[in-house]
Formats: C-alpha cells, structure tokens, sequence
C-alpha cells in the first residue's frame, strides 16, 4: 500500500496534465472555423451577385436564410476565443487570438452585406435593373470578388503575397466605385419608373464597396498573423480608420 510520501509524488506527477487543450490544437481548430465561414462569405456573395444579375428572388431568399448561419459561426468562433484566451501563455499567442476575433466579425460584415444585395432583387420585383446597370455593378463585382477571395486565402494559408495583392487591388475598387456613382449622379434625366433601379445600383455598389473595405481589414489581419507566427511582433494597424 502507498504511503502518504508516494501519494503525493503520484498526484504531482499527473498535475500537468490540466486538461487544458494545446494553443496549437485551439489554434487549429480556430482555423478550421475561420475556413468555413470564410467558405460560406464567399459562397454567399456569388449567390448574392447571381441573384441580382438575374433578378432571381428565389436565390435572393436562399441568401437571406444563411445570414443566421452566419451569425451562430461567429458567435462560436467568439466562444472558442474567449475559452483560448483564458489561457493564453504569451503575447504572441494573445495578438492571434485577437486578430482572429477581429477577423470573423469582418466576415460576418461582408455576410451582412451580401444580404443588403439580395434584399435589392426583392425590393426591386418591378423595375429590375437594366443591362447598363448590371453591367456596371459587374466591372465593380469582379474586382471586389477577386478581393475577397485574396483575402480569404490569406487569412486560410497565412499567406502575405495573396494579403498584399488583395489590398493592391483597393485603388482599383475605388475608381469602380466612384464611376458608378458619378455616373448615376450625372445622369439625373432617368424616368420616374427607372429611379427605383438607379437607387438599387446604388445600394448595391455601396455593399460591394463595403465588402472591399472589410476585404481590406482581413488582408491586413492576415499579413499581422503571418508575421506575429514567424515571431515577427510588429505592429500592424489591424482596422484603419475609414478617411474622413
């Protein structure tokens, strides 16, 4: 039988397995979570994007019902963080894990904003955009959608050439935007009947123009992570101030 001096010796010996999990392993899973919302934004926003050129209500729909997925991914991803960050064991591993907070709320923006899309393919059952609309809204889709899809990869692979060429790709998304804008601006001759159209194009590249914007946050996350795993704990400005 034991005695008191080999019980103790036993008990300190199984005393750091705490059945606290590895950050690795968090981290790991964190990741998995990151690339199946990140699967889902970009899913969406080619649903979205298809249901507006094609003036398809019941694929706007199906856009809609996925926001609330959507939501429950961020707010499980928001659990498992806060759960790694009761035991984070250094800087580094708290910078990931802030940086992995802030990403998914990104993500959960630009599901948001793919909604706004759909809603317009609803709201506008009776004046649908017309062909120079849907194909000015496309000049700025495509660059926005490549964006994103950078973007996504960057945070997924911790990869900062994909990072940086996503954020290359603002200057871009900013001049698309801006011409569809002055152009609707300019062009205030349009027919009562054809307004509702307008103000949707408008509604529209405002969203798209937003989910750049967040496309950029996540570009810069990523490029903050990649660094901060290689031990390179520079600071980054995770979310830029919008300029004024």
């Amino acid at each position: 039988m034991p005695n008191d001096s080999q019980s103790a010796t036993a008990s300190n010996h199984t005393e750091p397995d705490s059945g606290q999990p590895d950050f690795s392993v968090e981290m790991t899973q964190a990741r998995q979570r990151l690339h199946a919302v990140s699967s889902l934004a970009l899913q969406q926003f080619e649903q979205a994007l298809s249901a507006y050129q094609s003036s398809n209500s019941r694929l706007a729909q199906q856009v809609l019902s996925q926001l609330q997925r959507a939501h429950d991914f961020e707010v499980a991803m928001d659990d498992h963080c806060l759960d790694m960050l009761n035991h984070t064991a250094s800087d580094r591993e708290l910078r990931l894990v802030l940086a992995l907070l802030k990403a998914i709320s990104d993500i959960e923006q630009i599901c948001n904003q793919n909604v706004q899309i759909a809603q317009q393919v609803l709201l506008n059952t009776a004046t649908p955009p017309s062909v120079k609309q849907l194909a000015a809204i496309d000049t700025l889709a495509t660059p926005v959608g490549t964006m994103l899809t950078l973007a996504l990869a960057a945070l997924q692979q911790s990869s900062t050439a994909k990072a940086e060429q996503a954020l290359d790709m603002a200057a871009t998304v900013n001049q698309c935007y801006g011409a569809i804008l002055r152009h609707n601006l300019a062009d205030n001759g349009q027919q009562p009947d054809q307004l509702d159209a307008v103000l949707g194009v408008n509604w529209v590249a405002r969203a798209l123009e937003r989910i750049a914007e967040h496309s950029v946050n996540l570009a810069r996350q990523a490029i903050f992570m990649a660094r901060v795993s290689r031990g390179q704990s520079a600071r980054v400005e995770l979310q830029p101030r919008r300029p004024r």
